[in-house]
């Protein structure tokens, strides 16, 4: 049940004809500061999109005496650009994409969890065995990623889920990931970020995919209006197509609102997102051969509504810290238009898992905001994405009073035949 009040007012009464009364909400669209001031914070985070490949000199199945219980994940980490045509029915939705050469390197240790183990880096699970015939729950200890020399880098924790799959006649087992900057040194000492993981994982040669880190940087310190370009490599994965956008509320007038279970209890709300193009790039030879970002937004794509099952109001949640965040889950529609703003495809994301946490603004006191993480299956494909396979990462920041929303998601499509590739244009 949605409340369908415009300004999301605190609500009384009845949720559904009887005489339950519903809490007071706070109104979650008024503005403690204006909507495009909180809108220029959120978007003071440096984007690193990467490519990740097993590294060279080590990783695999981490043995006891059961059998294998995690993968020992070492990651050589490679620019990503990504560059999205605007979609049609005649060409599809489909991206242009450029590797560069190594920019980091990355180290987590992958356990298996039960599925009702709350992980923490000082709790390790008990024993569980690695099974690629079905979907496994995991936590990522001793994370770090050090970028360029390393002067550069965070310790990080997270958890993931795996999912089997066939796909060219055989099983293969897709992971996906979401994790938190624990400790930040060099250029991102006292940061807070978050970052998504999907791809294929392997018990022998370890993970290949997509690493999103977003890097919340309100001094700007990463941030640049324009980077050096790339220098290229031979595409590493050419299975998999990466396709990037923006989700953003169309303007201060776009209202959130509450949604109720029938008993009257706050169960989340429902929000719309315009989609726009984007175009993130990164170096780590910028000022003073340090690491930097740039973010510029395109032209519209499509849009999307969203409902999202989060309750913060629940005292009984977890405090949203980076050791203790806040689980969530959402169900959202995608609908990507032509230029002239038809439909043509779209698609259901939903299931997986989300994590949130709390984010603060040094020039912003009293804001409230929040970081969002999470992987979710692609379903109901239609149009120009009938058939789809595959699942999307959400790396999002959000205001709470006034809702805006700052959203890089990343659609991972299983893509062996390259139907959602463009030819490598320039730009």
């Amino acid at each position: 049940m949605v409340n369908e009040s415009d300004s999301l007012t605190p609500a009384s009464g009845s949720a559904s004809g009887n005489s339950a009364q519903m809490p007071q909400l706070p109104d979650i669209n008024a503005e403690t500061y204006p909507f495009d001031v909180v809108l220029h914070f959120l978007d003071q985070a440096a984007i690193l999109n990467t490519i990740s490949v097993p590294s060279r000199s080590g990783g695999g199945g981490i043995r006891s005496g059961g059998g294998i219980t995690g993968i020992d994940v070492q990651e050589s980490l490679h620019g990503l650009r990504v560059a999205v045509d605007q979609p049609s029915r005649e060409k599809g939705l489909s991206a242009r994409r450029q590797v560069g050469q190594k920019v980091a390197s990355s180290h987590h240790r992958w356990l298996m969890i039960p599925d009702s183990f709350q992980a923490s880096p000082d709790r390790l699970p008990p024993e569980t065995v690695f099974d690629s015939s079905r979907s496994q729950r995991f936590a990522m200890y001793g994370g770090v990623i050090r970028f360029g020399e390393g002067k550069d880098g965070f310790h990080g924790f997270g958890s993931g889920k795996t999912f089997p799959i066939s796909t060219g006649g055989q099983t293969r087992l897709l992971a996906g990931a979401v994790g938190t900057i624990t400790e930040g040194f060099g250029g991102f000492s006292g940061k807070q970020g978050t970052y998504t993981y999907f791809g294929f994982l392997d018990p022998e040669k370890g993970f290949s995919g997509n690493l999103v880190i977003r890097v919340v940087d309100p001094k700007g310190d990463l941030l640049a209006d324009s980077v050096p370009a790339m220098t290229n490599i031979q595409d590493p994965q050419p299975g998999m197509t990466y396709i990037n956008f923006r989700g953003q509320k169309k303007s201060r007038n776009s209202k959130t609102r509450y949604v109720f279970k029938p008993d009257g209890v706050m169960e989340g709300f429902s929000l719309e997102q315009e989609l726009r193009a984007v175009d993130v790039r990164f170096t780590t030879h910028g000022r003073d051969g340090g690491l930097l970002s740039s973010t510029k937004i395109g032209q519209v794509i499509g849009h999307m509504n969203s409902l999202v099952f989060l309750n913060l109001l629940d005292p009984t949640a977890p405090p949203g810290t980076p050791l203790a965040p806040i689980p969530f889950g959402s169900r959202n529609e995608f609908t990507f238009t032509d230029g002239s703003g038809s439909p043509v495809g779209g698609f259901t994301a939903e299931g997986g898992e989300g994590r949130t946490f709390h984010v603060q603004f040094p020039g912003a006191p009293g804001q409230q905001a929040l970081r969002f993480g999470a992987f979710q299956a692609v379903t109901k494909g239609t149009g120009v994405l009938a058939g789809a396979q595959g699942y999307m990462t959400d790396n999002s920041i959000v205001g709470v009073a006034p809702h805006a929303t700052s959203t890089y998601y990343t659609l991972c499509l299983v893509d062996p035949d390259g139907r959602y590739q463009a030819a490598l244009g320039g730009g």
